[in-house]
Protein backbone atom coordinates (compact mmCIF):
# COMPACT_ATOMS: atom_id res chain seq x y z
CA UNK A 1 0.00 0.00 0.00
CA UNK A 2 2.79 2.45 0.24
CA UNK A 3 3.88 2.71 -3.42
CA UNK A 4 0.19 3.23 -3.95
CA UNK A 5 0.58 6.35 -1.76
CA UNK A 6 3.97 7.13 -3.37
CA UNK A 7 2.74 7.15 -7.02
CA UNK A 8 0.05 9.30 -5.50
CA UNK A 9 1.96 11.65 -3.91
CA UNK A 10 4.05 12.16 -6.70
CA UNK A 11 1.84 12.37 -9.08
CA UNK A 12 0.10 15.30 -7.41
CA UNK A 13 3.60 16.79 -6.39
CA UNK A 14 4.58 16.96 -9.78
CA UNK A 15 1.17 17.89 -11.18
CA UNK A 16 1.37 20.68 -8.70
CA UNK A 17 4.11 22.26 -9.33
CA UNK A 18 2.52 23.80 -12.56
CA UNK A 19 -1.00 24.78 -10.75
CA UNK A 20 -0.06 28.65 -10.68
CA UNK A 21 0.98 28.84 -13.98
CA UNK A 22 -2.49 26.67 -14.75
CA UNK A 23 -4.51 28.90 -12.74
CA UNK A 24 -3.56 32.00 -14.55
CA UNK A 25 -0.91 32.82 -12.06
CA UNK A 26 -3.67 33.36 -9.17
CA UNK A 27 -2.72 35.00 -6.41
CA UNK A 28 -4.54 32.14 -3.61
CA UNK A 29 -3.06 29.37 -5.76
CA UNK A 30 0.64 30.65 -5.38
CA UNK A 31 -0.10 30.83 -1.70
CA UNK A 32 -0.68 27.00 -1.72
CA UNK A 33 1.28 26.04 -4.62
CA UNK A 34 5.02 26.65 -5.97
CA UNK A 35 5.24 29.94 -7.67
CA UNK A 36 8.40 30.45 -8.69
CA UNK A 37 11.78 28.06 -9.26
CA UNK A 38 13.57 28.83 -5.75
CA UNK A 39 14.24 25.81 -3.64
CA UNK A 40 11.49 27.41 -1.16
CA UNK A 41 8.26 27.12 -3.25
CA UNK A 42 9.42 23.52 -4.13
CA UNK A 43 8.91 22.60 -0.68
CA UNK A 44 5.15 23.22 -1.61
CA UNK A 45 5.49 19.76 -3.84
CA UNK A 46 5.79 17.71 -1.18
CA UNK A 47 3.86 19.36 1.39
CA UNK A 48 0.10 18.33 0.16
CA UNK A 49 0.44 15.81 -1.36
CA UNK A 50 2.02 14.16 2.20
CA UNK A 51 -0.79 15.49 3.76
CA UNK A 52 -3.93 13.91 1.75
CA UNK A 53 -1.57 10.62 1.84
CA UNK A 54 -1.04 10.09 5.14
CA UNK A 55 -4.78 11.47 6.88
CA UNK A 56 -6.57 9.34 3.99
CA UNK A 57 -4.06 6.64 4.73
CA UNK A 58 -4.48 7.41 8.62
CA UNK A 59 -8.41 7.51 8.22
CA UNK A 60 -8.35 3.92 6.42
CA UNK A 61 -6.79 2.04 9.07
CA UNK A 62 -8.52 3.92 12.17
CA UNK A 63 -5.94 5.92 13.63
CA UNK A 64 -6.74 8.63 15.81
CA UNK A 65 -5.90 12.25 14.93
CA UNK A 66 -3.25 12.57 17.15
CA UNK A 67 -1.50 10.27 15.23
CA UNK A 68 -2.15 11.30 11.57
CA UNK A 69 -1.25 14.85 12.56
CA UNK A 70 1.75 13.48 13.93
CA UNK A 71 2.50 11.31 11.22
CA UNK A 72 1.89 14.21 8.52
CA UNK A 73 3.91 16.92 10.67
CA UNK A 74 6.69 14.86 10.54
CA UNK A 75 6.33 13.64 6.94
CA UNK A 76 6.08 17.43 5.47
CA UNK A 77 9.02 18.60 7.67
CA UNK A 78 11.06 15.77 6.28
CA UNK A 79 10.55 16.55 2.81
CA UNK A 80 11.22 19.89 3.40
CA UNK A 81 14.24 19.39 5.04
CA UNK A 82 15.13 16.93 2.87
CA UNK A 83 14.06 19.00 -0.19
CA UNK A 84 16.71 21.64 1.14
CA UNK A 85 19.24 19.60 2.08
CA UNK A 86 19.84 17.61 -0.86
CA UNK A 87 19.69 20.73 -3.82
CA UNK A 88 21.85 22.65 -1.60
CA UNK A 89 24.56 19.79 -1.21
CA UNK A 90 24.49 18.71 -4.73
CA UNK A 91 24.70 22.09 -5.99
CA UNK A 92 27.40 23.34 -3.93
CA UNK A 93 29.45 20.35 -3.41
CA UNK A 94 29.88 19.37 -6.88
CA UNK A 95 29.52 23.43 -7.72
CA UNK A 96 27.16 22.86 -10.48
CA UNK A 97 24.07 25.32 -10.92
CA UNK A 98 20.49 23.31 -10.93
CA UNK A 99 20.10 20.88 -13.14
CA UNK A 100 16.56 19.44 -14.16
CA UNK A 101 16.76 15.84 -13.84
CA UNK A 102 18.71 16.09 -10.33
CA UNK A 103 15.72 18.86 -8.80
CA UNK A 104 12.97 16.23 -10.13
CA UNK A 105 15.09 12.91 -8.89
CA UNK A 106 15.08 15.07 -5.96
CA UNK A 107 11.69 15.59 -5.60
CA UNK A 108 10.88 11.93 -5.88
CA UNK A 109 13.33 10.81 -3.29
CA UNK A 110 12.74 14.12 -0.55
CA UNK A 111 8.24 12.72 -0.88
CA UNK A 112 9.97 9.48 -0.57
CA UNK A 113 11.51 10.14 2.48
CA UNK A 114 9.16 11.99 3.99
CA UNK A 115 6.20 9.21 3.47
CA UNK A 116 8.24 6.97 4.28
CA UNK A 117 8.98 8.89 7.98
CA UNK A 118 5.50 9.35 8.51
CA UNK A 119 4.63 5.98 7.56
CA UNK A 120 5.92 5.05 10.42
CA UNK A 121 5.30 7.63 12.87
CA UNK A 122 1.34 6.58 11.20
CA UNK A 123 2.14 2.99 13.22
CA UNK A 124 2.73 4.12 16.48
CA UNK A 125 0.03 5.90 18.86
CA UNK A 126 0.41 8.93 19.68
CA UNK A 127 -0.69 11.02 23.21
CA UNK A 128 -2.60 14.09 23.04
CA UNK A 129 -0.58 16.25 23.83
CA UNK A 130 2.21 14.78 20.64
CA UNK A 131 -1.16 15.39 18.38
CA UNK A 132 -1.72 18.77 19.70
CA UNK A 133 2.28 19.81 18.94
CA UNK A 134 2.08 17.70 15.52
CA UNK A 135 -0.83 19.85 14.69
CA UNK A 136 0.81 23.53 15.82
CA UNK A 137 4.10 22.20 13.67
CA UNK A 138 1.66 21.74 10.59
CA UNK A 139 -0.04 25.20 11.17
CA UNK A 140 3.50 26.99 11.89
CA UNK A 141 4.63 25.03 8.53
CA UNK A 142 1.37 26.40 6.51
CA UNK A 143 2.12 30.17 8.25
CA UNK A 144 5.56 29.98 6.61
CA UNK A 145 4.78 28.33 3.16
CA UNK A 146 2.08 31.56 2.72
CA UNK A 147 4.27 34.45 4.61
CA UNK A 148 7.07 33.45 2.65
CA UNK A 149 5.31 33.34 -0.39
CA UNK A 150 4.33 36.71 -0.25
CA UNK A 151 6.88 38.37 1.00
CA UNK A 152 9.97 35.79 1.26
CA UNK A 153 13.32 36.99 3.15
CA UNK A 154 16.55 38.22 1.19
CA UNK A 155 18.28 34.64 1.66
CA UNK A 156 19.64 32.36 -1.09
CA UNK A 157 16.61 29.63 -0.04
CA UNK A 158 13.99 31.87 -1.48
CA UNK A 159 15.85 33.19 -4.51
CA UNK A 160 13.72 32.29 -8.14
CA UNK A 161 16.31 30.06 -10.01
CA UNK A 162 14.09 30.62 -13.41
CA UNK A 163 15.61 34.26 -13.34
CA UNK A 164 18.89 33.11 -14.45
CA UNK A 165 22.60 32.45 -13.76
CA UNK A 166 22.49 35.74 -11.18
CA UNK A 167 21.93 34.35 -8.13
CA UNK A 168 19.60 37.63 -6.81
CA UNK A 169 17.43 37.20 -3.93
CA UNK A 170 13.76 36.46 -4.30
CA UNK A 171 12.96 39.40 -2.17
CA UNK A 172 14.34 41.64 -4.28
CA UNK A 173 11.38 41.41 -7.10
CA UNK A 174 7.62 42.59 -6.28
CA UNK A 175 6.43 39.63 -3.79
CA UNK A 176 3.60 37.28 -5.02
CA UNK A 177 0.36 39.77 -4.96
CA UNK A 178 2.40 43.03 -5.77
CA UNK A 179 3.25 43.79 -8.62
CA UNK A 180 3.56 42.21 -12.03
CA UNK A 181 3.66 38.65 -11.43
Amino acid sequence: MFWVWLVLVWGLGSASHFFYQWSGKNKWAGLLFANNESVWEHSKLGFWPLCIALTAQGIGQGAAWESVCCAAACATLCCIALTMGMFYTYTGALGIWSVLWADILLFLLAAAGGLAAGWNVLKAEAGHWMGVAGALLLAAEVACLIRWSVRPPKLPLFTDYSVGKKREPAGEKAPLGKGKN
